[in-house]
């Protein structure tokens, strides 16, 4: 028993040791686990890496300041989420299978790089470990390291885009990448090099420099194996440009750059290089250098200065002329303000005029032509000058300097001064002329309201004696003795001219009549003082004045110097020597008045084309002989009526029109209707002639021009013209139609029996035709003088084979008196009234297309 309790007592005792050893073992087992937590909370806590401990529901369980950090959320925050909701929405799928896979298949752990959404909205790059930590074949949590890689991911991101970026730019630019290996004489291509040069890899020399020498043009491989050369033993950089031909012959130049590097630990030597086609830029640049050249050689050759600048106007460029025009050289002048050099003054020289190159560089506008400035060269030599000048723009269309370019035109501006002189005044006396009297006169009519202006109108008496019996040179003098004399007796602002020919216009400005008629009588005092001698013969003059007051009732020019002729016409009727004053009321100056209207209005008829012709039948008397018929001259006026040539005859014939109104007519039949008139083969026409065309030189070579203009032959024209104009003018009339018979046409005289002596120069003057002078054919029935003269002219003129035209027969009882008398023709409102020449036409057509025939004759006039 005693034993059993001593072996009891021993096992107790065994047992408590055991108990005692078990439980210190406990005790620094529990020790060491909470000092191995403490160490982890510590490393977790101050680890720069984030780190959490993950349910495997996906919670935060556990987080570090790291990963708050990296997040953008608090611990807490953190702690309420799941890892779901962070990850990148991209990126989830890949992570959840991951999970999954670590989950189910047993793996100790997954890496993966994703991206975070951080509390800020931000993408952040991470690279995530998750570890499982399992008990018993269970993972009791997830232990996760979570790395920021944002910043390396983003550079990484950066640097493959800057490769695909210089990859696209080599490819775009044309690029080709070589290396070549000194030791081995290895030299390696990209594909783009091989394009470059034209050959195919594999081509012969390929792998080695053969195959670049051999492309290298002849002239260009010395230099630069020289660079080379250079480049391998100094270690210098290459920059070369050269040229290759290709295997199909093309040249190509191409720029090189490369550089020596070394590689491995050994510092192999190895040259890296790229090339490119630069054939575009060349040829650029040789067609800029070409052009640079152009430019220079036409800037040196044109006539005109040019002046270039920079943007601060210094100047850059000068040409040869206008070296020679502002005295400096280019060298001494480039780099100096553009004023230093191009001194500009104004034609008064009361300022100085600004450098259209400052405009230009001021505004950025171009300074067109300008006109006025005088240049005052480095000499003090003075030109005038034309300037312009522009801006130099540069891609952005900032102003980077200016041109000026400029002429001188000196001579030209004398020129056009001394034009402009001539073209405002007379050459003979030094008077205004006419054109430039009648601009002031109009100015002072549309500016004299409340103003008294007066129009003096001079005619020189006696004038044409001087000119007929001492010639043209002593007229020209006495006309310059004249303009001096009356350009004496006028007051400043007043204007004088020479109107043409011993006529003198004065315009008094601000003159009340009673003045002016002071200053006309002046001036005709003044002009009858004069004794001109010429060749031992002394001559004396006076001169006739009309005024006419500019009032409000005048509106125009033609009628202001129409008044004054009117007025000085007055003068001169009543006995020369005197002033006359317009007043409307003056039935002479009336009358006169009304002519000069007619004349003014003439040439304008012409012009607008307003003359019409006419034609009246011409009938012959026996049987056998074919009518023909007379044209006659007709004017449409403003308002439409047709007026008679007694309307407006005498004042063409007056005023010096006729020659201009034959040439219409003769235009008209001889060129306008020659083609409708030629449409009637057996149509005569004849034309009556003025005698003032018989006395112009230049008509016979304008007639001729017609005459080898018209379709109508020279035989079938007759011209006719009156017995007074062959008395007065016998021998121009003559000569001229002396011409006109040599080229087989003929002549009719009208009038005939008119003058005294007649039949005395008829025999000299041969014609074909003669028409008898209206006044001895309307008494024919009552007077046995007319009817025996009548008799008397018939005989004659049939003697001489001339035929007859009795005219103004106006009653048919008078054609079988004349048929007695021998008379040819009869023409008169007995036998038709006058028509269009347009409805002749119409009726001759229609006539002939009835099978009519007959002679016709068409006598021009102007009756």
């Amino acid at each position: 028993m005693q034993g059993m309790l001593i072996g009891a007592a021993t096992v107790a005792v065994a047992l408590a040791g055991v108990v005692a050893v078990l439980w210190r073992r406990e005790r620094g087992s529990r020790a060491s686990l909470a000092e191995s937590e403490q160490r982890f909370r510590l490393a977790m806590r101050h680890s720069s890496i984030g780190i959490a401990l993950v349910s495997p529901a996906g919670r935060w369980l556990l987080v570090n300041p790291a990963l708050c950090e990296i997040t953008g959320y608090s611990e807490d925050e953190l702690l309420g989420m799941s890892f779901q909701a962070l990850s990148h929405p991209d990126d989830l799928d890949a992570d959840l299978s991951h999970m999954w896979k670590l989950l189910a298949e047993n793996e100790p752990s997954f890496f993966m790089e994703k991206r975070y959404i951080r509390k800020s909205g931000r993408e952040v790059w991470v690279r995530l470990t998750m570890s499982a930590v399992r008990q018993k074949g269970e993972i009791r949590y997830l232990i996760a390291q979570v790395e920021d890689i944002h910043s390396a991911r983003m550079a990484e991101q950066a640097l493959s885009e800057s490769r695909h970026q210089l990859q696209m730019a080599l490819s775009v630019g044309g690029v080709g990448i070589w290396q070549f290996h000194p030791k081995s004489g290895k030299l390696v291509w990209d594909e783009r090099m091989y394009e470059l040069y034209g050959v195919a890899p594999g081509a012969e020399g390929d792998g080695t420099v053969d195959i670049w020498l051999n492309r290298l043009h002849p002239d260009d491989l010395p230099a630069l194996q020289e660079r080379l050369q250079e480049m391998m033993v100094h270690h210098r950089e290459l920059d070369a440009q050269f040229r290759i031909l290709t295997p199909a012959g093309e040249l190509r130049h191409i720029r090189a750059r490369a550089e020596n590097i070394t590689r491995g630990p050994e510092g192999a030597p190895l040259i890296v290089g790229t090339n490119w086609d630069v054939s575009d830029e060349q040829a650029m640049k040789q067609s800029l250098a070409h052009e640079k050249e152009r430019l220079r050689v036409t800037l040196n050759s044109i006539a005109d200065a040019v002046v270039a600048t920079d943007e601060k106007g210094r100047i850059t460029f000068m040409n040869p002329v206008a070296e020679s025009l502002t005295g400096w050289r280019e060298a001494e002048a480039c780099g100096q303000p553009v004023d230093a050099i191009l001194r500009l003054t104004s034609e008064e020289e009361r300022a100085t005029v600004t450098n259209p190159i400052a405009v230009a560089l001021r505004g950025g506008d171009v300074c067109f032509l300008r006109e006025g400035s005088i240049l005052i060269s480095r000499d003090g030599s003075r030109y005038e000058i034309q300037d312009s000048a522009a801006p130099l723009k540069s891609a952005t269309d900032e102003v980077v300097g200016a041109v000026m370019v400029f002429r001188d035109v000196t001579a030209r501006r004398a020129m056009q001064k001394k034009l402009r002189f001539h073209a405002t005044h007379d050459s003979l006396t030094g008077l205004s002329n006419r054109r430039e009297f009648e601009n002031a006169l109009q100015h002072a009519i549309d500016d004299g309201i409340g103003e008294q202006n007066m129009l003096c109108f001079i005619d020189l008496d006696r004038f044409k004696v001087v000119n007929d019996t001492a010639g043209h040179v002593a007229g020209d003098a006495l006309l310059r003795e004249c303009a001096r004399v009356i350009n004496r007796q006028v007051r400043e602002g007043d204007v004088v001219a020479r109107l043409g020919g011993d006529e003198f216009g004065l315009l008094l400005r601000n003159c009340p009549s009673k003045r002016a008629i002071q200053i006309a009588e002046r001036l005709i005092a003044a002009l009858g003082e004069i004794r001109f001698a010429w060749k031992e013969t002394l001559y004396d003059i006076g001169a006739s004045v009309g005024l006419v007051q500019l009032d409000g009732n005048l509106i125009s020019v033609e009628e202001a110097m129409s008044r004054a002729d009117v007025a000085c016409y007055a003068a001169k009727h009543r006995g020369r020597n005197q002033v006359s004053v317009y007043t409307p009321d003056d039935s002479e100056a009336s009358r006169r008045h009304l002519e000069l209207q007619m004349a003014a209005g003439l040439r304008e008829s012409l012009e607008s084309n307003r003359f019409l012709l006419y034609a009246q039948e011409i009938r012959p008397i026996h049987d056998g002989a074919g009518s023909h018929y007379e044209i006659l001259l007709r004017l449409r006026d403003r308002n439409g009526d047709i007026l008679n040539p007694g309307a407006f005859i005498p004042a063409a014939e007056r005023y010096q029109m006729m020659p201009h109104i034959d040439r219409w007519v003769l235009t008209q039949l001889l060129v306008t209707l020659s083609d409708e008139l030629a449409a009637l083969p057996e149509l005569n026409i004849a034309i009556n002639l003025s005698a003032t065309s018989l006395d112009d030189p230049t008509f016979i070579p304008f007639l001729e021009g017609l005459l080898e203009k018209t379709s109508l032959s020279p035989q079938r024209l007759t011209f006719e013209i009156t017995e007074t104009t062959v008395v007065n003018q016998l021998s121009s009339a003559s000569e001229l139609l002396g011409r006109i018979r040599e080229k087989g046409s003929k002549v009719a005289l009208d009038d005939f029996g008119s003058g005294f002596s007649s039949f005395n120069y008829l025999k000299h003057f041969p014609v074909d035709f003669i028409k008898i002078d209206g006044s001895f054919v309307r008494n024919l029935m009552y007077s046995s003088v007319d009817r025996t003269i009548v008799e008397s002219i018939s005989e004659v003129a049939h003697r001489l084979g001339v035929q007859t035209v009795a005219e103004y027969v106006e009653d048919t009882v008078l054609i079988p008196v004349l048929r007695e008398a021998g008379v040819d023709f009869v023409q008169g409102y007995a036998i038709g009234r006058p028509q269009p020449l347009n409805a002749l036409f119409e009726q001759l057509h229609k006539s002939a297309g009835h099978g009519g025939k007959g002679k016709l004759k068409l006598l021009a006039s102007r009756d």
